[in-house]
């Protein structure tokens, strides 16, 4: 008989790191793109790397946007009041 191998799916942050990745490898990747084919339109070495320094920032912006700052403040608060340090004055019973 025949053992079956189960698949699990990949982990939530693999996949989150992925998406980062490409986002950030995308937008420097096309307006690094952009930028030298404006230079070979316009027989310049300007655009190149204005290109890769906005690409760089947009894929950066664009993380942000989607996934949020790192350590954000709401997602570390605990849910359960009794847990945390005590409020400053106040004597917590054990």
């Amino acid at each position: 008989m025949k053992t079956r191998l189960v698949r699990r799916p990949p982990s939530k942050g693999s996949e989150d790191g992925w998406a980062v990745m490409s986002t950030l490898l995308g937008g420097f990747l096309v307006w690094g793109g952009i930028g030298w084919l404006l230079d070979r339109w316009l027989e310049t070495k300007l655009f190149t790397p204005i290109g890769l320094v906005v690409g760089m920032a947009l894929g950066i912006y664009a993380v942000v946007a989607k996934f949020g700052l790192a350590g954000d403040p709401a997602e570390k608060r605990p849910t359960d009041p009794t847990s945390g340090p005590p409020p400053a004055g106040s004597r917590r019973e054990t």
